[in-house]
């Protein structure tokens, strides 16, 4: 998944966990925060929920992000992962949709 906003959605289960990649360009050096939010809820921040353990890591400047997990089926999610390269801080997102 590149760019700023990533193609999708993506389909995910409910009973599925999923760590997603984001891949970052420019590369990442450091990840300053992970945010999902639930578009179908009005927007509610469902991070604690829906992400409620892990961290984002980052390999080859790319981000692994904690497993997605716990989603409400018919609902549509957005992530959100904020990083730095070094000197820019950019927050490229991607929406999820769940079924059953």
């Amino acid at each position: 998944m590149t760019g700023r906003r990533i193609t999708g959605p993506p389909p995910q289960g409910v009973d599925e966990a999923i760590a997603y990649q984001v891949e970052c360009t420019p590369p990442a050096t450091a990840v300053i925060g992970v945010t999902v939010y639930d578009e179908t809820d009005a927007g509610a921040d469902v991070t604690a929920t829906v992400m409620p353990a892990g961290t984002a890591s980052i390999s080859g400047g790319n981000i692994t992000l904690p497993l997605l997990q716990d989603l409400t089926a018919e609902h549509l999610y957005r992530v959100e992962a904020q990083y730095s390269d070094g000197t820019s801080i950019l927050e490229p997102y991607f929406l999820v949709k769940a079924y059953r």
